[in-house]
């Protein structure tokens, strides 16, 4: 993502944007929980830049579909799929292993 886009992104103020750091991790599939500054988590699928785990994502954490986050650690931007919401660590971990099993 360019600066200008992600200076655009932060003078939108907080509609739906919010922060949240790479908790969980499991590359092969893509698949990532997010930890939200509201401190619960959010399952994403990752297409494109697959983040590592501490990278700060910004973008809008909290709602599903197909996303464009902004990776803070890295300057780039991610093309992700927001597969859960509000998840406990637990819920996450648990989503996350279902997918591998592909349940």
């Amino acid at each position: 993502m360019k600066i200008q886009n992600k200076i655009s992104i932060m003078a939108r103020g907080r509609n739906g944007l919010m922060s949240g750091q790479v908790y969980v991790e499991y590359r092969r599939l893509g698949f990532f929980a997010v930890q939200t500054e509201d401190n619960y988590f959010s399952i994403i699928e990752v297409q494109s830049n697959l983040p590592s785990l501490g990278n700060k994502l910004i973008g809008e954490l909290n709602s599903l579909g197909e996303k464009s986050l902004y990776n803070e650690t890295t300057k780039e931007e991610l093309k992700v799929s927001i597969k859960s919401t509000q998840l406990t660590l637990v819920e996450a971990k648990s989503y996350i292993k279902n997918a591998v099993r592909g349940v």
